[in-house]
């Protein structure tokens, strides 16, 4: 809330001129005083001496009040009204001589000291304005003036000025209206005995601001008080809670006119010299006196009234209660609110009494009794001043004339233009001028509050008296006022509160002028007199414009640049918004933030609530001195150092520029409604007019009277008045702009401009863009049609998002006239596009709502304006695509806003004689021309990621559509089968192209990378739109496949198969797109495979062109293809462009190859003296069993491979159960014929393993297709063959297969499920419903008749009929091995024979006994057969491949099992074929069937440890074939009989005695074993 500053005037300082004068003081008036008054006593002449340092030092700041039934207020700065007493009496000798220094520093005596007049007190408290405070000035100089005359004259004065508040008297209790509180102000001269005084012990208190009493001495001296401390100790009450009363200031004497010092009298003592700090400290204990005391008044007279209040409200029911006298009590109270500051709480008790208002005018109204007091219906002045205006008019003759009665002036709004208290007072006040006085007075605080510039500009004004010199003299707050200076810039507005008022003030001015209307109806009806309803009209008219001007005038800042504006919006416009390249730097809006304000805010709980802090920023005072005032009581508190900066108030320009945007609205209706009356009819009003002249006519009829009297409508009274149309207009700018037509537009446009203006500035930019469309309407008018159409440009993208009506259409219209003819084509074609789009939504709607399309037009009321269908776009259309010729380009228009029911027909249709298929696009004509469709196209994109090529559809002849269902059909030569979808539709007429997108993809990644899911409503217009493409059986068509032939060294290909079909190639191109990273195809290397096909030209890379190619046609092209990485199936996509008789046509397809081989093959060898026995083991390398026809290793150069026998039939290999075949391998002889070539093919040492199979997968899935292919060619189906085998194999291989791939090869048969299993649905949805319901009976009866498939060979070409799969038309596949033969360099075949052993026969195991030794010997025979020689030489260190090694053997057993005798490890050399012998003796040491020790053999080489070492030398191989691996020996223990002896004893005591046993040679011993 703000302080005392912010209480200005009502209406700015113009209603200070137009107040009452010489009324008195003590009574307030219509404007309530802006600050609070001190009256001083100065018998002695000192204030203009203390003045200079008093002024300067208010307003007082930083004031807290609290009441014990509202909370704490804050005031930040409240203003003084310094005043003399009337018993105030003028020095003689106080004038300032004249001279060097008295350039007027002050005024004098004479000019300060006002005459004294006589206070008159009013019988109703809320009239009267007394004094807060009462300050005598003392001049006493020594103690003895002191107790001879000065004690007396004080106690006299204050006995005279006690206050009611210190009156315990019941009767004097209605004196706290007028409470005020005394003060003593000692004031010291210099040169005189008081200024050698010191201030006494008081002089720490009064520093500190502390209100502790103290009665110690001066410590400058002894025993004797000072006069300012007798005058404490006599006048101060002796109580904690009372304040203190009593001050001293010291004056300096070089502030101080030579006269006015003391002659003659001397010092006693020197005197007391005081710091400018410590002055400072005591003006400061001065202030916060001042504080103290003024808010013990305050308190005191808000209490008597708050009491007084309610009980005059307690007696609201009684009988004589009035609402005048208890208004003016409680407006009182709000005004005594306003002059302490608190405007806040001044403005909520205004609008309590205008709720109490309106609750008097309702209870009236309802009993009809005068309960509360008797308001008025009607203004008597206002009566008289209309029929003054009617007579003058009158005389005039309908005339100008210069001078002529007014209404109203241009503040009709104003709490001073009459006594509006005394007409409350009398009861002779109006329900319009109560209404007017209320709503002024808070217009006034809402002014302040928002510090205004009328209200700085008052309080400048009025803070001019209280200088203290001859000029301006700026207060530590006042300086700011209209200047820069000071700490913080008062200039700019608290912008919230202005809103407020705006948005308060519109609602009121168009209440008030229904007011104003029924004052002067009931003002003429009670004299027995009608007004003319024009002259009613133009005085309401002009009041409500007037007023509304008022309060944008008030409200303007320079926040907001746009609010300022001259008075005069006719002579003086802020900018007429014409083409917007010239004026574009009208529309740049500066916002200023917000600012200080003039006015001081205080911290107020209605709008800010309180931090939790132990201390609130309301208590946190500044260095100065500070005074809070709560519960009657006062406390000084110290400084706060925390800080006390508040949250930022929002700065509220939009607020205000929207609600004074509103204002300026009423205005130009005010504006328009004065122009209809003059038949003036002006933007859209005209508009309409020239679009509907039949309604011209148009008019008021009674139909109770009459037809003969309504015929006459106009009466001669009436016919006089439409002489005067302009009688009672009052306001200048209303009275300005309808003296001409060029005024009027000229004012309209200007309204308009700065409605516009202030809509933009609000951020309201709908509302803004509305207006700019009557500013297009008046330039259209005027035939400004740049300036037109650039309002039109302006809201095109508004009309674009809103509601179309009528109005809109004719704006459309006349954006478009514009601007053909000012010839820009593009945006006329836009905007006649536009045009179209509204006429074709308002028909969708319709047919939508299943209502007619036209209605019989039974009314030409204006409401038809809304109906959108009435509007006639017949041609337009036309036009559109005659003037789209005369475009440079194309232009792609969204086809749903021109034509409904958009949709593709999923139902593929052939051509008869040629490949290719068709589609039907359709749609819904809804205007009313016929156009010409030069070509109608639909684009298809693949459902899946496999195919990236798009499919274009084109209707081959223009064709006409008319208004209504369309139907094209469109075509295309491509051949692809799978799911496409319809992307866009593509019409075209001339230039411009309706383009309609049905499915809009939304998975667009985020930032992040996360994939936003498709909405529903995308997935179901994306299933709409889905159309199922095949071609004919007899087209042509492509497959491609691996290879059937791999060889596993050699590079792979792929095989592209091509069947023409009834298709007479002449010449086709093969383009391939690798769709698989790494993959790159060689086509420069293709082969024809097989076929009769001549491969042309290879032009480019993945391009193969081919010559002529009969009808039923098969060629296969052999592509080979290299990998940068491992991938497991190759992505190949294929195009093919074939060129017949009939034009050129493609073929589009992509296929997945899996390129991993289905088998795994391991091998084990094993190394003889004379063969190679290597066994190889064939597994599956999937889940997938595997058909193997024949396996074969074939020999190369010096390996002669013996094979096993033939198997007869195939074998089944499955992912459990390998199968494994050995071949026995040896090395040619060398006497067998055998050419060189093929000697020196050994050296690499490689074989070859050939394996034919069959992949299951493979095999099953292409019998059963062929069985199905020919089950529908011998159906009546046949021409849809591709589409159902297409469906049949993509279901059998991904859902119904893969679950039973062994089931089907143990069992020879399939089970291809049921239909429902299949999932025909998307399959039949595709066909049109003529032949679905068919073509699903048959499939089911295949269902039926083949749920089990039988998969054994049968060469019946009746297979169909008996239920078994055809064989597969395909060859089986072929992979070839390259098997390499280990390198080996030296082999030893190696025998451990005993020497004769006990061997019952030949085929058991030798016995030996434990113990016994037994005669062995080692065999070991040397052999390099199977080394290649020159590797032996490198590796052995050789010169010649026939040159001993020497080797070590090593005879390796176990300790525990076996006792070697002899040399378990020996050095031998070794030549081919050389065999040694070394004897040695075993001993087994364990019984049982032992294993003969182990032999490993080692080579010695020369110089190993050295290669190794260097790295890079090739190691010599050495394999050892030892022969006695499995042979065993049985070795018994050393006995031929045992005796063993048993002791029989108790139960479980048995011992078993070992008695004697006898051993091999006869001995025998005896042990006991127990």
């Amino acid at each position: 809330m703000t302080a005392a500053g912010n209480a200005a005037p009502a209406s700015g300082a113009a209603d200070d001129a137009a107040g009452p004068n010489g009324a008195d003081p003590s009574v307030m008036d219509g404007s309530s005083s802006s600050k609070v008054t001190v009256e001083y006593h100065d018998p002695s002449g000192l204030f203009p001496l203390i003045q200079n340092q008093l002024i300067p030092r208010l307003p007082l700041r930083n004031l807290h009040w609290k009441s014990p039934n509202r909370p704490l207020r804050s005031i930040d700065s409240l203003h003084v009204d310094l005043v003399p007493s009337t018993a105030n009496v003028t020095v003689p000798g106080l004038s300032v001589p004249e001279g060097p220094s008295s350039t007027k520093s002050g005024p004098t005596s004479a000019e300060i000291v006002r005459p004294p007049v006589k206070e008159r007190r009013h019988q109703i408290p809320g009239l009267r304005q007394t004094p807060y405070l009462k300050v005598y000035l003392l001049r006493c100089d020594d103690s003895e003036t002191y107790k001879a005359t000065a004690r007396k004259q004080l106690r006299e004065w204050v006995k005279a000025h006690t206050p009611p508040s210190q009156s315990s008297s019941s009767a004097n209790t209605q004196e706290n209206h007028d409470a005020f509180e005394w003060m003593i102000l000692h004031v010291v001269l210099p040169n005189t005995p008081a200024a050698s005084q010191p201030r006494g012990s008081m002089a720490s208190a009064a520093g500190t601001g502390s209100t502790e009493k103290s009665s110690t001495s001066s410590r400058w001296t002894r025993g004797t008080s000072t006069i300012f401390e007798k005058i404490r100790a006599d006048f101060n009450v002796a109580s904690k809670n009372s304040p203190d009363r009593v001050a001293q200031v010291r004056l300096q004497k070089d502030g101080i006119p030579p006269h006015m010092l003391p002659v003659g009298a001397g010092s006693v003592s020197p005197p007391v010299n005081e710091t400018p700090q410590e002055q400072e400290i005591i003006w400061n204990d001065v202030i916060s006196k001042f504080k103290t005391l003024i808010l013990l008044s305050f308190d005191l007279r808000v209490s008597q009234y708050e009491e007084d209040i309610r009980e005059k409200d307690s007696q609201r029911a009684l009988p004589g209660w009035n609402f005048c006298t208890f208004f003016i009590l409680k407006e009182g109270l709000a005004r005594g609110f306003e002059s302490a500051g608190l405007v806040e709480d001044a403005l909520l008790g205004y609008d309590e009494l205008s709720v109490g208002l309106d609750s008097i005018i309702r209870d009236q109204a309802n009993e009809g009794s005068e309960a509360g007091g008797t308001i008025l219906n009607h203004s008597e002045d206002l009566y008289q001043r209309a029929v003054e205006i009617l007579e003058s008019s009158q005389k005039a003759n309908g005339e100008r004339q210069e001078v002529h009665p007014h209404f109203h002036d241009d503040t009709p709004i104003n709490s001073r233009k009459k006594d509006y208290r005394g007409l409350i007072l009398s009861n002779n006040i109006s329900i319009f001028d109560f209404r007017c006085y209320i709503f002024a007075r808070q217009m006034s605080l809402f002014l302040r509050l928002g510090n205004s510039h009328s209200a700085r500009t008052d309080l400048a004004a009025k803070l001019q008296h209280q200088t203290p010199s001859g000029g301006i003299q700026r207060t530590q707050d006042d300086r700011n006022v209209g200047t820069g200076s000071g700490p913080a810039s008062n200039e700019s507005e608290d912008l919230l509160f202005l809103a407020e008022l705006c948005s308060r003030a519109l609602y009121f001015i168009t209440f008030a002028a229904r007011l104003l209307r029924e004052d002067l109806l009931n003002g003429a009806k009670a004299h027995d007199m009608t007004l003319p309803e024009r002259l009613i009209d133009n005085l309401v008219s002009s009041w409500t414009f007037a007023a509304a001007q008022q309060v944008l005038e008030e409200t303007s800042t320079s926040s907001l640049p746009i609010s300022k504006f001259t008075k005069d919006t006719t002579t003086s416009s802020s900018g007429k918004m014409r083409t917007f390249g010239k004026h574009g730097e009208e529309q740049k809006f500066s916002v200023a933030e917000p600012k200080t304000r003039i006015h001081p805010t205080r911290s107020s709980s209605l709008s800010h609530g309180r931090p939790s802090l132990a201390d609130p920023p309301y208590a946190q005072p500044p260095a100065s001195a500070q005074v809070v005032f709560e519960n009657g009581q006062y406390q000084e508190r110290l400084p706060h150092q925390g800080n006390t900066s508040q949250p930022q108030v929002k700065s509220g320009v939009q607020g205000l520029a929207g609600n004074r945007a509103q204002l300026l609205i009423l205005e130009r209706r005010v504006l328009e409604h004065i122009g209809k009356m003059l038949n003036w009819r002006i933007g859209w009003t005209a508009v309409i007019a020239e679009q509907n002249p039949q309604k011209e006519d148009l008019s008021d009829v009674d139909l109770n009277e009459p037809e003969e009297k309504s015929e006459q409508i106009t009466s001669p009274k009436e016919a006089q008045d439409m002489t005067s149309s302009t009688v009672g207009l009052a306001a200048a700018a209303l009275v300005n702009a309808v003296s001409s037509i060029e005024q009027f537009r000229d004012s309209y446009e200007n309204l308009s401009d700065l409605i516009v203006k202030h809509y933009m500035a609000a951020g309201q930019m709908k509302s803004g863009e509305s207006v700019l469309g009557d500013l297009a309407a008046l330039r259209f008018e005027l035939g400004d049609f740049a300036a037109a159409a650039a309002y039109f440009g302006r809201m095109a993208s508004l009309f674009a998002e809103s509601r179309w009506n009528f109005v809109q259409m004719i704006m459309l219209r006349m954006y478009a006239q514009c601007l053909k003819k000012l010839n820009r084509k593009d945006e006329y074609v836009r905007t006649l596009l536009d045009l179209l789009a509204k006429s074709a939504s308002k028909r969708k709607s319709i047919r939508s709502s299943s209502k007619q399309t036209s209605a019989p037009d039974v009314s030409n009321d204006p409401k038809d304006w809304l109906d959108d269908d009435k509007v006639d776009t017949t041609g337009v259309f036309q036009e559109l695509i005659n003037f789209s010729e005369q475009l440079p380009y194309d232009m792609p228009v969204q086809m749903t806003k021109y034509f409904g029911d958009i949709n593709v027909e999923p139902y593929v249709r052939h051509f008869d004689d040629k490949d290719g298929f068709q589609l039907r696009l359709q749609f819904r004509h809804l205007l009313e021309d016929e156009i010409e469709v030069k070509q109608a196209k639909v684009r298809l994109i693949s459902a899946t990621s496999a195919q990236g090529k798009e499919v274009w559809l084109e209707s081959s002849d223009v064709t006409r559509v008319q208004t209504g269902v369309a139907k094209i059909w469109l075509s295309s030569n491509i051949n692809t089968t799978g799911p496409y979808i319809v992307d866009k539709i593509v019409v075209e007429t001339k230039r411009i192209s309706f383009v309609h997108e049905p499915f809009i993809k939304t998975e667009v990644p985020t930032p992040l990378g996360i994939t936003m899911s498709t909405s529903a409503a995308s997935l179901r217009t994306a299933k709409k739109c889905r159309v199922l493409c095949f071609p004919r059986t007899e087209a042509f068509q492509a497959r491609i496949y691996l290879s059937h032939f791999i060889h596993i060294d050699k590079q792979r290909s792929i095989e592209i198969e091509c069947s023409s079909g009834w298709n007479d190639i002449q010449h086709a191109e093969i383009r391939l797109r690798s769709a698989s990273a790494g993959l790159r195809l060689r086509t420069a290397n293709t082969t024809v495979s097989s076929g009769d096909v001549i491969i042309a030209d290879k032009p480019n890379p993945g391009v193969i062109g081919i010559q002529a190619m009969g009808p039923h046609t098969t060629a296969c092209f052999r592509v080979p293809y290299e990998l940068e990485t491992i991938l497991p199936e190759l992505s190949i996509k294929i195009e093919v462009v074939y060129f017949t008789k009939n034009g050129q046509f493609q073929y589009l397809s992509s296929f997945k190859i899996p390129i991993d081989l289905p088998l795994d093959v391991n091998v084990h060898d094993h190394f003889k003296n004379d063969s190679l026995f290597s066994k190889f083991n064939i597994k599956t390398a999937n889940n997938v069993p595997l058909e193997v026809l024949d396996v074969g290793l074939e020999g190369y150069g010096e390996f002669v491979v013996d094979a096993p026998r033939k198997f007869h039939g195939p074998i089944h290999v499955f992912p459990k159960q390998p199968i494994s075949i050995t071949y026995k391998i040896r090395k040619r002889p060398a006497k067998d014929p055998l050419d060189s070539k093929n000697i020196q093919v050994s050296e690499s040492g490689c074989l070859a393993l050939s394996v034919d199979y069959r992949c299951t997968n493979e095999d099953v899935l292409e019998r059963v297709r062929q069985l199905f292919s020919n089950a529908i060619a011998h159906s009546p189906f046949s021409r849809l063959g591709r589409l159902l085998e297409w469906t049949f194999c993509d279901a059998l291989e991904h859902r119904i297969l893969p679950n039973q791939w062994e089931k089907s090869t143990l069992l020879d048969r399939v089970d291809i499920g049921s239909f429902g299993d299949l999932d025909w649905g998307e399959c039949m949805d595709s066909l049109p419903h003529s032949i679905r319901e068919d073509v699903r009976a048959w499939v089911q009866k295949f269902h039926e008749d083949h749920k089990l498939i039988s998969l054994a060979t049968c060469s019946d070409p009746t297979s169909l009929i008996s239920g078994v799969a055809p064989p597969s038309p395909y060859p089986h596949r072929r992979i070839i091995i390259t098997v390499t033969i280990p390198p080996t360099h030296i082999l030893h075949t190696a025998s451990l024979s005993l020497v004769s052993p006990d061997q019952p026969s030949v085929h058991s195991s030798a016995i030996a006994v434990v113990g016994k030794p037994l005669m062995a010997s080692l065999r070991i025979k040397h052999t390099r057969r199977w080394a290649i020689p020159s590797s032996l030489v490198s590796a052995a260190r050789l010169s010649s491949p026939d040159d001993p090694i020497e080797f070590v053997y090593i005879i390796e057993a176990n300790p525990e099992i076996w006792l070697i005798a002899g040399q378990r490890r020996g050095h031998f050399t070794a030549k081919e074929d050389q065999e040694h012998t070394f004897p040695m003796v075993l001993l087994p040491l364990k019984s049982g069937s032992l294993l003969l020790p182990t032999v490993d053999i080692r080579a010695r080489v020369k110089g190993a440890a050295e290669g190794d070492k260097k790295g890079g030398v090739e190691q010599l191989n050495c394999e050892t074939d030892y022969l006695g691996y499995a042979e065993c020996v049985m070795v018994v223990p050393d006995v031929r009989s045992s005796t063993v002896g048993v002791e029989i004893g108790g139960i479980g005591k048995g011992a078993v005695v070992w008695l004697e046993s006898q051993g091999r040679g006869g001995e025998g011993e005896g042990v006991e074993v127990g």
